[in-house]
C-alpha cells in the first residue's frame, strides 16, 4: 500500500495527539516533523511537502517511515550523537593496562584500590586531560572492566527485630540531644598480614588477584566507635577479640565521654558472642571499681547501656559504614610487605587527620538505617 495512503488513515484517531506533541515540543527540530506529517495528513503529495518544506526526499521518507513503525514516540525521538573522545586511541589502551597491572601507589597516589576520582587524578596529571566521573564509568565498560568485590554471605535477616531495634534506635538518638548524652556504635574488624583483596577493577567473569604471603596469618584486631551526633571516631587494637579484650575498649569509650561531661551513653554493637550480658556485666564492675578507687563522682552517677543489632542485620550498625569506609580508604590491595602494625599505624593516620564522617552525613546515614527494614531495595549511601 502506498506509504502516503497508510499515514493518511492514521489521522483521525492521532490528530489529539499530534496537537499535544506540537505544545509539548517548542524546538525546531521535532516540530518541523510534525509540520511536514500534518502536510501529508492534509492530503500533500510527498513532492510538494518536499518543496514547501525545504527537505529531501529520503528525509521526509525516513520521518515517515518512523511515524509508521513507531508513532510519535519514535518520530519525536531525541538525536543521539557521538561525543568527542578526550582520550586518544592509544591513551585508553595505557589506561586499561594501568587499571589492570597498576596501583595508584605506582604513581605517587597514597592508596592500593583504583576507583574512579583516583583515575581520574591520574588521567589529569597524566595527560592534562580532565574527565568528569559520569565520563570514566561508561569508559570503564568499553574497557570490559568490572568492579568486582567479594562479600560475607550472611544468613536470612529477621524484619520484625529489625523493625524493633530501628524504632529503638531512632528513639535513643532522639533522646542524645541534650549535651550530657551520647550514643555510640562500636564493631570490631581484623588486621591480617594477607592483603585486603575485596575490590579491583577488572576484566569480566575472571578473578581478580593480588599476590600475598598466604602461609603467615598473624592477625590484629581492630576496635572502632564512632559518634553518631557528631561523627567523631576511635580506634583501638588489641592482639585478640575475647571479651575481655571489648570490655577494655568499652571501658575507655565510657570514660572517655565522662570526662567530656557525659552521664548518659547508650552503646551500640552487633549480637556476637563477646558482646552479650557478659561483657555488659564485667564492664559495670570495672566501671564501678575505677569510679570508687578514683573517687569519680561523676563516673558513679553516669548510666550505660547496651543496644544490639539484631541477627544477620550488619546494615543496622553505623560502625559497619565506619569499618567500610577503612578498608576501602586504608586496606584494600596493599602490598604484602605492609606488617601489621604499618597497617594499624596507616589507619590511625586516616582517622587522625579528620572525621571520615560529618555530622550532616551521619544524620543521613541514620535516615538510611532508619528505611532498611521498610525498602529492601535500598542501597548503601554514597557519603562523599
Amino acid at each position: 500500500m502506498n506509504r502516503r495512503i497508510r499515514i493518511q488513515r492514521l489521522a483521525p484517531q492521532d490528530r489529539e495527539e499530534w496537537q499535544k506533541q506540537y505544545y509539548r515540543h517548542k524546538e525546531q527540530r521535532p516540530r518541523r516533523r510534525l509540520t511536514a506529517l500534518k502536510a501529508v495528513w492534509d492530503g500533500q503529495t510527498l513532492a510538494d511537502v518536499c518543496r514547501t518544506q525545504h527537505l529531501r526526499r529520503k528525509t521526509l521518507e525516513h520521518w515517515l517511515d518512523l511515524y509508521l513503525h513507531g508513532g510519535f514516540k519514535t518520530l519525536l525521538a531525541p538525536e543521539r550523537r557521538r561525543v568527542p573522545q578526550a582520550l586518544s586511541c592509544r591513551q585508553r589502551r595505557v589506561l586499561r593496562y594501568i587499571l589492570l597491572h597498576k596501583t595508584p601507589a605506582d604513581y605517587g597516589l597514597d592508596s592500593y584500590q583504583w576507583t574512579a576520582r583516583r583515575a581520574q587524578a591520574l588521567i589529569a596529571a597524566k595527560w592534562n586531560i580532565h574527565l568528569g566521573l559520569g565520563r570514566l564509568y561508561p569508559l570503564f565498560d568499553q574497557f570490559g572492566l568490572s568492579h568486582q568485590r567479594v562479600h560475607r554471605d550472611y544468613g536470612p535477616p529477621r524484619p520484625r527485630l529489625q523493625a524493633a531495634f530501628v524504632d529503638a534506635l531512632e528513639k535513643k538518638v532522639e533522646e542524645a540531644r541534650p549535651s550530657d548524652r551520647a550514643r555510640v556504635a562500636l564493631d570490631e574488624f581484623a588486621l591480617r598480614s594477607v592483603p585486603d583483596t575485596h575490590y579491583a577493577w577488572a576484566e569480566r567473569n575472571t578473578a581478580p588477584r593480588v599476590p600475598s604471603d598466604e602461609r603467615q596469618r598473624p592477625r590484629l584486631n581492630g576496635f572502632l566507635t564512632v559518634d553518631l551526633h557528631r561523627g567523631l571516631t576511635g580506634v583501638q587494637f588489641r592482639s585478640q577479640g575475647k571479651t575481655g579484650d571489648v570490655v577494655f575498649v568499652v571501658v575507655l569509650t565510657v570514660l572517655r565521654y565522662v570526662q567530656q561531661g557525659c552521664h548518659w551513653i547508650t552503646l551500640i554493637l552487633d549480637n556476637a558472642r563477646t558482646h552479650r550480658h557478659a561483657l555488659e556485666v564485667a564492664a559495670r564492675e570495672l566501671l564501678s571499681e575505677i569510679a570508687e578507687l578514683a573517687h569519680w563522682p561523676d563516673l558513679k552517677a553516669t548510666t550505660v547501656e547496651f543496644l544490639h543489632t539484631p541477627p544477620y542485620s550488619p546494615a543496622l550498625n553505623p560502625a559497619e559504614y565506619l569499618i567500610h569506609w577503612v578498608r576501602q580508604e586504608t586496606l584494600y590491595h596493599l602490598p604484602c610487605t605492609f606488617t601489621l602494625q604499618e597497617k594499624a599505624d596507616r589507619v590511625r593516620h586516616h582517622l587522625a587527620q579528620a572525621p571520615p564522617f560529618t555530622p550532616e552525613q551521619m544524620q543521613k546515614l541514620l535516615r538510611h538505617i532508619y528505611k532498611l527494614p521498610k525498602d529492601k531495595t535500598v542501597k548503601w549511601p554514597k557519603l562523599e
